[in-house]
């Protein structure tokens, strides 16, 4: 799978479907995407116990029973959604183009389609990803820590990965009540959950940091 995977983003890249992507590693790009964010760990992501089991098995966000019975990956042919969903890897900060998305509509899975994220959701983070302060209900996305202690993010339905989740989202204060009110039990408790203080208009909403290629936009009718 790998080497097909690598196979066709070599492809890609010659035709120049995937210029952004060439000469770039998913590593490179992780540790992009992680030193956006070191300024901001005062606050933590508490997970279940199930989620606070790191993987230490492998870096690239796939389980070790991971296979295409699933139907992983059928929902796109894309080198570089194919490489970010089943090899983990990170998409160069800047070049997704639902980054600069400001329609309204819905956030899903490139995979299998499965409703991740809305519009309501998704802020501005400077980051160069998209970047959603909750998911748009509750089981939608599985959390766990990896062997360097980020939280990865992934698609529950088809276990692509998405990205990561850090404690550094908008102020509460700075949101819509309405929206504060239909945030899923299952998001990640940081900030004002974590110190049982609903009042705190200061506390910081988590930011799930996601891969464009991952993500297939659905604009509202």
């Amino acid at each position: 799978m790998r080497a097909l995977l690598t196979g066709l983003i070599f492809c890609a890249t010659m035709h120049g479907e995937c210029s952004a992507f060439a000469g770039v590693t998913g590593g490179a790009a992780a540790a992009a995407e992680g030193a956006a964010c070191r300024s901001s760990r005062k606050q933590s992501i508490v997970l279940s116990a199930e989620q606070q089991e790191t993987d230490t098995t492998k870096s690239n966000g796939l389980d070790d029973d991971s296979t295409d019975t699933d139907n992983s990956g059928a929902g796109t042919w894309n080198p570089l959604s194919l490489a970010v969903l089943r090899l983990g890897f990170t998409e160069p900060a800047w070049t997704s183009p639902l980054n600069y998305q400001k329609a309204e509509g819905v956030y899903k899975c490139a995979s299998c389609g499965t409703a991740l994220f809305s519009s309501n959701g998704k802020f501005d983070s400077g980051s160069g990803w998209p970047s959603f302060w909750k998911t748009v209900s509750s089981g939608r996305v599985e959390l766990k820590k990896e062997w360097d202690g980020r939280i990865e993010c992934k698609c529950q339905k088809c276990k692509g990965h998405l990205g990561h989740v850090f404690p550094d989202g908008p102020q509460r204060g700075s949101l819509d009540a309405m929206e504060l009110a239909t945030i899923p039990e299952t998001d990640p408790q940081i900030g004002y959950k974590d110190q049982n203080d609903s009042d705190s208009s200061f506390s910081r909403m988590p930011r799930y940091c996601v891969n464009g290629a991952a993500l297939k936009f659905e604009k509202e009718s």
